[in-house]
């Protein structure tokens, strides 16, 4: 099988060919580390131009070109009158520019430093517009939750997938819905669209609404920013009367579901579909992490499950589907600088970083650098199809805390004949991986230079 494997193309960006020379680069000199000296490695250029090139050849994620969160501030700083799409824009990128910036510094390690710490005052008037929490109108836009179909059921909660119920709407009605937006930076008008499918977590028990609060605290902070879904899945309200968190519903399945049904190929087709959707889904979960963390955000339990792939009316002008990866469940998320509690954060064992095996507060609680090293494992989960501790620990706990604690995911994967195969015929997306699962927090990639390290292999590619 190997070697029937060996030839096809092994390339993050596009524009594969024979002769294509293989590339090095000086990653230390192009990526900004948390570290203390500064957070910043000499040489990295955080005034790349604004747009990121995504999947230029890929058959269903095809060309895009979008806002990266750390490089808003040329908007932010430009005139305040209508920003005007680019002709290349994403048909999903099409929407107004945020403020990206995160001004508050943290008082947990990894806190990422941003060219925006400057704008506090534009950030204080997005966070002051409007409630602590998002309530959900339902007397504008309701649902059908007796008939509505579960999605799943977990710990604190069960989602459903609920059809709307028709009301009387006024003739502004439709824009109830819509996340709120910043009056400073906005395009031409848009006919507003409103699912006919939303999806419905409701609490299973009665402490489970405290975690709601907070959860739905957290999606408000997040949705008022106008670029927020490119990147999370639109939140509508926390429902009064329930305390259900309303959401878009999304056709496409979760990254874990991809992954399974991956599973059944045969090894090539297996690989054939990974360099396919790869480039894609990593370009929007780094960005999307990027986007998180410079309003402030830990999500603090990134995996395969928490992440959904949306491709439902989402095509270019040549009809072809896009694929964009989102995050969910924002249950264990906080903010920091807001004062929040990590209490309900924690994370998934496989995914969790190798300092929050310690006992010391300090180091077990999560943070962005955490944040990190889980978008790399769950990454890693998609190269692999499985945990990469899989094959070592074989479910034993302890021998998970260790391998976890030694903090060398590549070499625990690579134990199993198969996956070195599937690792070797795809070295690009390794060297991606690798940026985040650096053991020692303090050397470990930020977001925004994980993002800038995307933007430079397309430039050279």
């Amino acid at each position: 099988m190997a070697a029937h494997i060996a030839w096809l193309p092994r390339t993050f960006g596009t524009r594969e060919s024979p002769q294509r020379k293989s590339r090095s680069r000086p990653l230390p000199l192009r990526i900004r580390t948390y570290s203390e000296a500064g957070f910043q490695s000499p040489g990295f250029d955080e005034s790349h131009e604004g747009r990121h090139l995504r999947n230029k050849s890929l058959s269903v994620a095809t060309e895009v070109a979008e806002l990266s969160p750390t490089t808003l501030k040329k908007m932010e700083d430009g005139d305040e009158d209508e920003v005007e799409p680019t002709e290349n824009e994403s048909p999903r990128s099409s929407l107004d520019g945020s403020v990206a910036g995160f001004s508050d510094n943290s008082s947990l390690a990894g806190s990422p430093l941003t060219p925006l710490t400057g704008l506090s005052s534009g950030r204080s008037s997005l966070d002051s517009d409007g409630p602590e929490v998002l309530s959900y109108d339902f007397s504008r836009i309701d649902y059908e939750l007796e008939r509505a179909k579960v999605l799943g059921t977990g710990l604190w909660s069960t989602v459903y997938m609920a059809k709307q119920k028709p009301v009387n709407v006024s003739r502004s009605g439709l824009s109830l819905l819509s996340p709120p937006r910043s009056p400073r930076l906005s395009q031409k008008s848009r006919t507003t669209s409103i699912p006919a499918l939303f999806a419905i977590k409701t609490p299973l028990r009665q402490d489970a609404k405290a975690i709601f609060y907070q959860e739905a605290r957290v999606l408000t902070h997040l949705q008022r920013r106008p670029t927020s879904s490119l990147h999370i899945i639109p939140f509508y309200g926390l429902d009064p009367r329930n305390s259900s968190l309303i959401f878009e519903a999304i056709i496409g399945g979760s990254l874990e579901d991809l992954t399974s049904r991956m599973k059944q190929m045969t090894e090539v087709a297996r690989h054939l579909e990974l360099i396919t959707l790869f480039p894609g889904i990593a370009f929007d979960l780094i960005n999307g992490l990027d986007f998180l963390h410079c309003n402030g955000v830990i999500h603090a339990d990134i995996k395969p499950g928490n992440i959904l792939l949306d491709i439902s009316a989402h095509a270019t002008d040549e009809n072809k589907a896009v694929v964009r990866a989102r995050y969910i469940d924002f249950s264990a998320a906080f903010i920091p600088s807001k004062g929040d509690s990590a209490s309900n954060a924690g994370g998934t064992w496989d995914y969790m970083a190798p300092e929050q095996m310690r006992i010391q507060p300090e180091w077990n609680t999560p943070t962005f650098a955490s944040d990190v090293w889980s978008l790399g494992i769950t990454l890693l989960y998609v190269m692999v199809g499985d945990s990469p501790y899989s094959a070592a620990c074989g479910g034993n706990m302890f021998m998970l805390r260790e391998a976890i604690k030694s903090g060398d995911p590549l070499q625990f994967a690579r134990m199993e004949t198969r996956v070195r195969k599937r690792l070797a015929a795809c070295q690009d997306f390794v060297d991606c991986v690798r940026l985040a699962v650096k053991k020692e927090r303090e050397i470990r990639v930020t977001a925004a230079a994980w993002a800038g390290w995307l933007v430079e292999w397309e430039r050279e590619g």
